[in-house]
């Protein structure tokens, strides 16, 4: 059964999901004027399909190391189905690579509980959101996290305060000296166009009105059921899950903000979302309820390719 499967971190079930994800990906490609004879075309998606496998490995690398699931591959699987459902997600280079950027930036705020290096920690998280903020103007509100994970790991000084500024306001500035020298500062300005889209009609559709309904049930329940269990508990990912809760209210809000709305702009829910629930399902004591959400993500995954 497929909660068996992934109940552990095995070569084969890296294997296994790096395949589905090539699945999805060469669909994705063929559905979306497929360039049959282009060779530069087969070696764009090729170098951009490496980097998906990229982020696959950098996600696992922070779920592991911060220890923000057990040893499954469960997280890792529901992110593959989250992209395979919503495929938008895949094709929008601007906002895949802010969120690959932003990855980097994510790699450095979980472990500021350890107290090692804190003051680097705050400005690498700091700079790489403001390189994923010239790609995606919308990402430098993730600056926010930093902070409120330094109000919950408790590591709040003045310095620390100002490191953050600091650390984002540097690429910005290299990429606006650039950008001057070179007389081109009315494309610096434009990466800071704050466009706000509160128009959700492109949801009205089956293809996004099942799989979010899906997906808010799911976060909304694993959220419900898990938050008083592990709050109560005194270990680290106490302070972790409160990290990512607010992560998942920030995602959310530039979700809601974002002028685009086809569903590529949902990518920024991913890390949050997919740990959250896959805590849920290696939490879950019945196997069979295990493997009826897994094959409920899968089903939706592929039927909104029929929709």
């Amino acid at each position: 059964m497929i909660a068996n499967f992934f109940n552990k971190t095995k070569p084969v079930t890296v294997f296994t999901i790096v395949l589905l994800l090539f699945l999805y990906y060469s669909f994705g490609c063929i559905k979306n004027n497929f360039e049959f004879f282009s060779v530069i075309y087969f070696i764009k998606k090729t170098v951009i399909f490496s980097l998906f496998i990229l982020f696959l490995l950098i996600f696992k690398f922070i779920i592991k190391k911060n220890k923000l699931t057990k040893d499954n591959s469960y997280a890792l699987l529901l992110v593959v189905l989250f992209l395979g459902t919503f495929s938008e997600a895949i094709f929008s280079n601007p906002i895949f690579f802010s969120n690959l950027i932003l990855l980097l930036s994510i790699r450095k705020i979980y472990p500021l509980r350890s107290g090692i290096n804190t003051k680097l920690k705050l400005f690498d998280a700091a700079f790489w959101i403001g390189i994923s903020t010239l790609l995606y103007s919308w990402s430098i509100f993730y600056i926010f996290l930093i902070y409120v994970a330094m109000l919950i790991y408790k590591k709040v000084s003045l310095k620390n305060l100002l490191i953050p500024i600091i650390g984002l306001v540097t690429p910005l500035f290299i990429y606006g000296t650039y950008c001057f020298y070179f007389d081109k500062l009315p494309i610096f300005y434009d990466r800071f166009n704050y466009n706000i889209s509160l128009n959700f009609e492109a949801y009205n559709s089956l293809k996004f009105i099942i799989p979010i309904s899906f997906l808010v049930i799911m976060l909304l329940g694993s959220l419900v059921i898990l938050t008083p269990k592990i709050v109560t508990i005194s270990n680290n990912l106490k302070f972790s899950w409160n990290v990512l809760i607010n992560h998942l209210l920030i995602s959310i809000l530039i979700v809601i903000m974002s002028p685009i709305k086809n569903g590529s702009e949902l990518f920024f829910i991913i890390f949050p979302a997919t740990i959250i629930i896959a805590n849920f399902i290696q939490k879950t004591e019945s196997v069979i309820l295990k493997n009826v959400l897994l094959y409920l993500f899968l089903i939706l995954s592929i039927s909104v390719y029929f929709l």
